[in-house]
């Protein structure tokens, strides 16, 4: 059962302290006692746990300072100067882009003394009750470890009652696709028609596991994964604000390694800064994170461009020496090959790259050496022998047949190319062409399969 309330106690005073009292004009000696070192400890303890992680310390207060979901914050924003604002919202997303950060800032918005506003003050009790998470207005619930029926049941009798100290009461409800089926039923009638001034906020990355008379009777909003380029801004931002120094590698390898989530983006900051005792290089979070390093990948790039199978196997080997993951070596292979595929075809300025800015110049240098087939075909390769590193045993195996092919790959004629030299050896009239396309013999391979073919037919006859 849920405990949505805060317990009023009165702090009662020792039991030698009330026998003291009683005893008029008698002196007591204060004596070392063992719960009185327990204090002292407990009290030194509060005074080191007093850090608070970077993702918490940054998190964003008002809707101008929440990261790539401007479509989000624009319609909450657009909604609240109107008095717009609905009794029902969802917010969908992946990990890490904002979801419950946008649910408070619309709480702390509804819910400032000089609101309902845009821009909530941050200085009211408001404000610091919900975000430290002492307000009785505002209840995050853990859906996820409070599912079942009976926690719905509550939930409905707790927001019958108005707001004990706030304009709104909003109940924000994470992970909310896991909510059994028949929880989530018992709150369609709630959910439908809240009693006034309750706003319902439901939080889920899998929005599509919601039952669909939740989501018809709510506003859906879909939160989008942060780019390359945000989540290295917002890391330099944040690097300068605190007084560190990083390098721009360094930057570019955290925003990578974030996948679209800022909050894992800071955490790998929070790790990086731990482990490194002043500026953070690029080989310092590439030994944190097991990342392999650029001059890897370039040396890669250089074994397939030369068709240097011996060097392609060297690497691995030497990869295996060093104590290095093969799948993640695979991975920054096909990060570094998707990098040259888009500068070949958009350019090194183009923003879909992802990699800082003195990369580009060397990524441009490599997607010279390669068209726009040969890159295409080696990022097709790369993502099956990934996949072969998961599903099957002995990685090292499949990673060396994975760059064999790739030092293979580049001798292998478009299909496009094979035919317009057939055409042009034949000559003659376009029918001509066709039909001594049509009279060649096929390719022995075809043959084989046909032969196959017609004695699994004759065989499946006989045995019918």
């Amino acid at each position: 059962m849920w405990n949505f309330g805060l317990c009023a106690t009165i702090r009662r005073e020792p039991r030698q302290a009330r026998k003291g009292a009683t005893v008029a004009d008698q002196l007591r000696v204060p004596r070392s006692t063992r719960s009185s070192s327990h204090k002292v400890a407990r009290t030194k303890t509060n005074s080191q746990m007093k850090y608070q992680v970077i993702a918490r310390k940054w998190r964003p207060q008002k809707f101008e300072d929440v990261v790539g979901q401007h479509h989000v914050t624009q319609t909450l924003e657009n909604a609240i100067k109107t008095g717009r604002v609905a009794h029902a919202y969802i917010f969908s997303g992946t990990r890490g882009v904002g979801k419950t950060t946008t649910a408070r800032i619309l709480a702390k918005a509804l819910n400032c003394v000089k609101g309902p506003t845009t821009e909530p003050c941050n200085e009211c009790a408001a404000r610091l009750d919900i975000t430290s998470g002492n307000s009785l207005d505002v209840l995050e619930i853990d859906a996820a470890s409070n599912r079942g029926i009976d926690q719905i049941r509550e939930l409905r009798e707790m927001v019958r009652y108005a707001p004990a100290s706030s304009r709104y009461k909003v109940v924000i409800l994470d992970e909310a696709h896991q909510l059994t089926d028949e929880a989530s039923n018992a709150l369609l009638k709630t959910l439908e028609e809240p009693p006034e001034r309750v706003v319902f906020i439901l939080a889920t990355t899998r929005a599509e596991d919601l039952a669909e008379t939740i989501k018809s009777r709510a506003q859906l909003f879909q939160f989008r994964s942060l780019t390359f380029q945000e989540i290295a801004g917002e890391i330099e931002r944040i690097v300068k604000a605190e007084n560190l120094q990083i390098e721009s590698a360094a930057v570019a390898v955290l925003a990578r390694a974030a996948e679209g989530s800022l909050r894992d983006g800071l955490s790998l900051l929070e790790q990086a800064i731990s482990y490194s005792d002043g500026t953070i290089t690029d080989a310092q979070v590439r030994e944190l994170l097991g990342v392999v390093a650029e001059n890897v990948l370039d040396e890669l790039v250089g074994a397939i461009a030369a068709q240097s199978a011996e060097r392609a196997l060297g690497l691995v080997h030497r990869l295996i020496a060093d104590g290095q993951n093969l799948q993640h070596f695979c991975r920054e292979s096909i990060r570094h090959f998707r990098n040259l595929l888009v500068t070949r075809v958009c350019g090194a300025d183009s923003q879909l790259v992802a990699a800082p800015t003195d990369e580009r110049p060397r990524l441009a240098e490599h997607a010279a050496l390669f068209s726009e087939e040969d890159l295409t075909r080696f990022f097709n390769i790369l993502l099956m022998t990934d996949d072969e590193l998961r599903r099957k045993p002995d990685p090292r195996l499949h990673l060396e047949l994975g760059l064999l092919k790739l030092i293979n790959a580049q001798r292998l004629a478009p299909l496009e190319e094979v035919l317009a030299q057939i055409r042009g050896e034949q000559g003659g009239t376009p029918r001509e062409r066709s039909r001594a396309v049509q009279s060649a013999p096929p390719p022995p391979q075809a043959t084989a399969a046909a032969t196959l073919t017609t004695q699994a037919v004759s065989n499946s006859s006989l045995t019918s």
